[in-house]
């Protein structure tokens, strides 16, 4: 990026009509790589929450398909220490180790095509016009993809008999609905979500990250000076969420408000505590030329999954589903 950053838009425009007219569709490639990948990390919440790393061929499971994937270990559960007399001795304990596979698929944007004298009108920088929405759409299903994982794990369960909503793994609560909107005393209880455990002290963990859309975050701006400080009060009206820590926890604003509805937030463990999500190639346009006609479309072949299921809750601050309804009826 910085070696096109200072440079008109209009002699980038001519450098890449000309690598056009001559056939050299890699150096086009090269000429609008900068933008793709500067998308993908600015724009991608799920990214943020479960940091892709770059995957190597020797990392890829060696199995009888040649579907791509890597194994993960999983932390073994390991049984509690006892109090015992000085003569005792431990019991054995055969400790099994735990897997999960982080699947490949590639993620592939719409076919764009443009008659290339078209372009020779534009003084707006070529690489925007062939690519932008086209990436926007790629990061989109990876999230998509993400927060539909997401919701299988957290909405796998049933009610218990104290109304809790408990997670079938786990058998701890990580879905909640509290009413009354986001507020100081809500959010509060909404933290204790990740750490507290199951019935059997299991799955402790602290909270990391908070997803929510830019409609949800605006309650934040309710909050007067008894709840958060008249310091935060000025700030706020002054500048609008300029923060990304709220009470300890770092959030996430998203647009993206049909995976992401209004009244809901995501809290996630660290990502060592979560899952794994790799890339085998980063974003890479194609482009093709035939005649005066120019084909792109762009592609990222990676992959994500959520090892454990434990590092995911949800909270609803609306009635937005049956689970919220249900949760709403028993308080």
């Amino acid at each position: 990026m910085n070696k096109t950053q200072n440079v008109p838009t209009e002699v980038i425009n001519q450098r890449v009509l000309d690598y056009i007219d001559r056939g050299d569709l890699t150096k086009v490639a090269q000429a609008t790589s900068d933008l793709t990948r500067t998308s993908v990390r600015e724009d991608s919440f799920a990214m943020k929450i479960l940091p892709p790393q770059k995957a190597t061929n020797d990392m890829l499971a060696h199995d009888m398909t040649e579907n791509l994937s890597i194994i993960e270990d999983l932390e073994p559960e390991s049984p509690a220490a006892r109090w015992v007399a000085l003569q005792d001795i431990p019991e054995g304990e055969y400790i099994y180790g735990s897997r999960y596979r982080v699947p490949f698929a590639r993620i592939l944007t719409p076919k764009f095509v443009k008659d290339i004298d078209e372009l020779r009108t534009h003084k707006v920088d070529l690489r925007k016009i062939l690519m932008q929405n086209a990436i926007k759409d790629g990061l989109a299903e990876y999230d998509g993809k993400f927060i539909e994982t997401c919701e299988a794990i957290v909405f796998d369960g049933e009610y218990d008999d104290e109304g809790r909503f408990l997670q079938r793994i786990t058998k701890k609560e990580q879905y909640k609905y509290i009413p009354g909107g986001l507020t100081k005393a809500s959010w509060a209880d909404a933290q204790k979500l990740l750490p507290r455990g199951n019935d059997r002290g299991q799955f402790r963990l602290r909270n990391y990250i908070a997803l929510m859309n830019d409609v949800t975050a605006q309650d934040w701006k309710k909050m007067d000076v008894n709840m958060i400080g008249n310091e935060n009060v000025n700030r706020m009206f002054h500048e609008g969420l300029t923060a990304d820590t709220y009470f300890g926890t770092r959030c996430i604003f998203t647009i993206k408000d049909d995976l992401v509805p209004d009244g809901r937030v995501w809290f996630f463990a660290a990502p060592e505590f979560l899952g794994k999500a790799y890339y085998l190639t980063d974003w890479t346009m194609f482009m093709k030329k035939e005649a005066y006609f120019i084909e792109s479309y762009a592609y990222w072949l990676g992959g994500m999954a959520i090892g454990n299921v434990a590092g995911v809750c949800c909270v609803d601050f609306e009635l937005l589903d049956k689970r919220a309804e249900a949760d709403s009826e028993s308080n």
